[in-house]
């Protein structure tokens, strides 16, 4: 049973309901998102030996507190199933599952999780939880959808920072201030860069007739894309006035605009803008890039004769063998510094008192984050952003890893920390995580292992009814919480079970026209490329079919709490969609080749990772004799069993 052998206290336990509907609870002020991280002590609890990590003391006093019991730990072959599909996004092969079930050493679980994080499948899954934040996309969107035809560099960045277990800190400061960092050689200073990608790579009006509207909106949207992504504040709210809700002043904001107003995005702030990018081509290649591009404005002129035409092509073609394309990074550069005036009610026509460029104190506990003269400060902002003595970076980030593990974060609003967002409901746990987060080294990785090495995270999600009624949100985290996956894990499920999934990594499949649009016809074909999904380009204005279906990420805002929704149209892609079709029949076209009794057991072992009952393999053989044709019989079983909760969910 669930229920622990307590005095049952009825008024008690109302309010403990009433706290968890609120998500109020004990310890979590109106402002407890800025107090310095605490050292807080392991609580006391009765059954200290369920506990693994100390994580679990935290979780499991929670649920004693309200007299019930954590549920049981999931079978090994549950857990291996989660595991591949929470740090890979890609189902276990038979080969996989049984390996792990035949381990019978203590640690068999621990060195599956090594074994993961090592594989460069972790980069692509994480790296893409972190795009959602970033709001990434390889067009603009907004008035003018032109390409990125850089961005992808950005993205491929991102995964390989997760699989390098790049320091979290030095991840921030490179995507804030990379270009103003020292670098030893060429490629550390390729790496660096690719990281501004995150504050260029959002919608941005870009046909604004008004520059210097255009070059504040970018400011306000750089801004608040930060302020979510690392501090968890809305930062924008403060344009126009105070904010109402959080400590931030209308001069703080202006004073944080200051740095970014100091910062270049564009190259042209006129109809239509182009961004910036950094050329990091080889010296050498810049110099035959440079010659390529005077010999072809030449060709083009018209008074230039046909046979000097000729001559000029011969000699590009000549220049153009062997040279790689120019390596450019998309990115913002140093502008002219400047200090900011207030923008009465939020226009920049109707100015205040000058303020100089700096932090709110309320993030800072009051110490002030010196600015340079003749920098924009971006770098002093990203090194503050990142600092141990910063209370919200380290809270916001495991609480996003938490999120992202278990479905639900300790604060539910894992992008607001602040007074409209909710409150968390284990603050202790919090903060410990936090505190070794930073003794971590920063390490992304080392906190993966602390949580999925934990009894908390190995639960079952087949829990007491009691408990389900009793809390049917989990904010006590006292079962594992079933949940469908993403559309990408969908689709490249999909592709992995049907032999189809091309496991190649990084580039670009953006097609760009030469006046810097996309080819939008090439959208259907990207989706038909079974590459992992991260790898194909998103357009903002639009995207897959499958994609939408299944709640993917709105490249627009920046988005670390995914939702998910149970429509019709999810059935409908299931059973209609090219991608099920070929899958389908590609997963017949392997049955065929296993012994003819065996067929339809073996499509429910190898899509589901368990052997058929006894009554789902009688009855997958009788549909299989019944149907006439064996391969489109098999085709249509698989593609029951690719649409089955089974195999969309995670246990």
């Amino acid at each position: 049973m669930i229920r622990r052998g307590k005095t049952d206290v009825p008024f008690r336990r109302i309010i403990v309901c009433l706290a968890l509907a609120t998500g109020f609870l004990l310890g979590a002020g109106d402002e407890w998102a800025f107090a310095p991280v605490g050292n807080p002590s392991l609580p006391p609890v009765d059954d200290s030996e369920w506990a693994r990590e100390e994580l679990d003391r935290f979780i499991l006093a929670g649920i004693e507190k309200r007299d019930y019991l954590p549920t049981k730990a999931a079978e090994k072959r549950t857990l291996v199933r989660r595991a591949y599909l929470d740090l890979h996004g890609l189902p276990p092969t038979i080969e996989q599952i049984e390996h792990f079930l035949a381990d019978e050493r203590e640690d068999a679980w621990g060195k599956l999780i090594d074994e993961l994080l090592e594989s460069p499948r972790y980069g692509e899954r994480w790296g893409r939880h972190w795009l959602d934040v970033a709001r990434y996309a390889d067009t603009n969107g907004m008035d003018e959808d032109i390409a990125h035809p850089s961005a992808w560099r950005y993205r491929d960045y991102v995964i390989s920072s997760f699989n390098e277990d790049k320091p979290f800190d030095q991840f921030i400061i490179e995507q804030l201030a990379g270009d103003l960092l020292p670098a030893n050689d060429l490629a550390q200073k390729r790496m660096q860069t690719t990281g501004l990608g995150f504050l260029s790579v959002g919608p941005k009006m870009l046909a604004c007739d008004d520059p210097d509207k255009m070059r504040r909106d970018i400011v306000d949207e750089q801004m608040d894309t930060m302020g979510r992504a690392f501090l968890g504040m809305t930062i924008g709210c403060a344009r126009c006035h105070d904010h109402k809700i959080d400590p931030i002043s209308i001069e703080e904001y202006y004073g944080l605009a200051g740095i970014f107003m100091s910062t270049k995005t564009l190259t042209k702030y006129s109809v239509v803008a182009e961004f910036h990018e950094h050329d990091l081509t080889e010296e050498s290649h810049q110099e035959r890039w440079r010659k390529v591009r005077d010999l072809e404005a030449r060709q083009k002129k018209k008074e230039t004769p046909k046979e000097e035409k000729g001559r000029l092509g011969a000699e590009i073609a000549v220049l153009k063998k062997d040279l790689p394309a120019p390596f450019k990074v998309m990115g913002v550069t140093e502008y002219p510094t400047e200090n900011v005036k207030v923008h009465l009610r939020g226009d920049y026509l109707t100015l205040g008192e000058e303020v100089p460029r700096g932090v709110p104190s309320a993030w800072t506990q009051g110490t002030e984050v010196a600015m340079p003269e003749k920098q924009s400060g971006r770098l002093e902002l990203a090194r503050w952003i990142a600092s141990a003595g910063n209370p919200l970076t380290s809270r916001v980030i495991v609480n996003r890893l938490w999120r992202w593990h278990f479905g639900r974060g300790i604060v539910p609003t894992p992008d607001n920390f602040g007074g409209l967002g909710e409150r968390p409901t284990h603050p202790e746990l919090l903060d410990h995580l936090a505190q070794k987060f930073v003794e971590s080294g920063w390490s992304v990785k080392a906190m993966h292992r602390l949580m999925m090495n934990s009894s908390t995270y190995r639960q079952s999600a087949q829990a007491d009814l009691a408990l389900l009624e009793y809390d049917p949100e989990n904010k006590l985290f006292a079962r594992w919480q079933r949940r469908r996956v993403e559309a990408e894990v969908i689709r490249d499920s999909i592709l992995q079970k049907s032999g189809r999934l091309d496991l190649k990594m990084g580039g670009s499949m953006l097609v760009v026209q030469p006046s810097k649009y996309v080819d939008r016809g090439k959208l259907q074909a990207h989706s038909l490329v079974p590459r992992r999904t991260v790898y194909l380009p998103v357009y903002r204005s639009s995207g897959y079919d499958g994609q939408k279906a299944f709640d993917a990420a709105d490249p627009a805002v920046p988005d670390g709490n995914r939702r998910t929704s149970t429509v019709a149209g999810q059935a409908l892609f299931l059973m209609n969609s090219e991608l099920m079709h070929e899958s389908s029949k590609a997963l017949a076209d392997l049955a065929i080749s296993k012994s003819p009794g065996d067929r339809p057991a073996w499509l429910v072992k190898h899509m589901l990772g368990r052997d058929a009952t006894d009554g789902e393999q009688s009855r997958g053989e009788a549909f299989v004799k019944n149907y006439g044709n064996e391969k489109e019989a098999l085709a249509a079983f698989a593609r029951v069993l690719l649409s089955s909760n089974e195999f969309l969910y995670v246990e």
